[in-house]
């Protein structure tokens, strides 16, 4: 019997594409979280039981790949599963597919533990979710598996040469029921920073139109550290750790304000597109001419 399950259906809708004309990241991880939602079901985490237990599964860290872009209308379906059960972590892996043509959009490669969601505190796994998940346990090797991430990875520590790229607080619309931000929501600062970034090597959004050029997000890798809570002041610092080819990364350090506590770090792969012809291209002088010793990657 398969053990791979299914965990999501739906479409991409017209305001969730961004000025590239394809799915903005935040909203792929909108579409994992709710296959996330579905995979606990699954374990015995029902929406009653969380509800009433105040615990749950929550993400200690989150690998993304972006295999190919999605346009408005497009309908998505996604699959998933358990991978492994060690201690009290689970890992499991969401896969979002285009309906159309089967084909893998987007990969998400997950471990997480069970956590209480009133005090923040990471608990053993119950008898009950550990049995389930169990069950379900399988590498699956018919399904896609991600290589381990390679290159140089955001430390969860302060750099120099890192800028502001975003700041603000929480809103109560962007957290869950128990007043912790929703992840789409972290991504969405991610996503926002990405003007700043291109701003920081000398671009402009006009220079970039002139250029016929769109950027994407190939690969994402973060690590959560910290909750953070509704109407908490936030501040996202970002840096180039390196460019090459077609190839840039940078770094992310999102700062929860009111305690000082670095919350999420993030390393970032992404390329430049023509956008006609849909394919990368060479990065802009600006990435490659970029100072070296401005470049995070010299710290690492």
């Amino acid at each position: 019997m398969s053990k791979l399950l299914p965990l999501f259906r739906g479409a991409v809708e017209a305001w969730e594409c961004d000025q590239m004309r394809h799915m903005n990241v935040q909203f792929y991880m909108t579409k994992a979280s709710d296959a996330f939602a579905q995979l606990q079901n699954r374990l015995g985490l029902s929406p009653a039981v969380i509800r009433s237990t105040h615990k749950g599964l929550r993400f200690r860290n989150i690998r993304t790949q972006y295999k190919a872009e999605v346009h408005v209308g497009t309908p998505l379906y996604g699959l998933g599963g358990v991978r492994e059960v060690k201690d009290n972590l689970i890992t499991g892996f969401i896969h979002i597919f285009n309906s159309v043509n089967d084909r893998l959009s987007a990969i998400y490669e997950f471990t997480a533990d069970y956590a209480d969601f009133e005090t923040d505190t990471s608990l053993p796994l119950p008898d009950e979710v550990r049995s389930a998940a169990e069950v379900l346990a399988d590498p699956h090797p018919d399904s896609f598996q991600l290589k381990p991430f390679a290159g140089a990875l955001m430390p969860a520590r302060p750099l120099d040469h890192m800028f502001e790229s975003a700041r603000g607080s929480v809103d109560v619309w962007e957290c869950d029921q128990f007043d912790h931000i929703e992840m789409r929501h972290i991504v969405g600062y991610f996503s926002d920073a990405a003007t700043h970034i291109i701003n920081s090597v000398g671009l402009t959004r006009e220079v970039i139109r002139k250029r016929n050029l769109g950027s994407a997000a190939l690969d994402y890798y973060s690590e959560f550290h910290a909750p953070i809570r509704k109407s908490t002041a936030i501040v996202l610092k970002s840096g180039l750790i390196g460019a090459d080819g077609k190839i840039f990364r940078f770094g992310h350090n999102l700062i929860d304000m009111d305690t000082g506590k670095l919350a999420v770090t993030t390393t970032v792969l992404g390329c430049y597109f023509d956008m006609t012809e849909r394919k990368s291209v060479p990065l802009p002088e600006e990435f490659t001419n970029y100072p070296k010793e401005k470049l995070l990657g010299a710290q690492l």
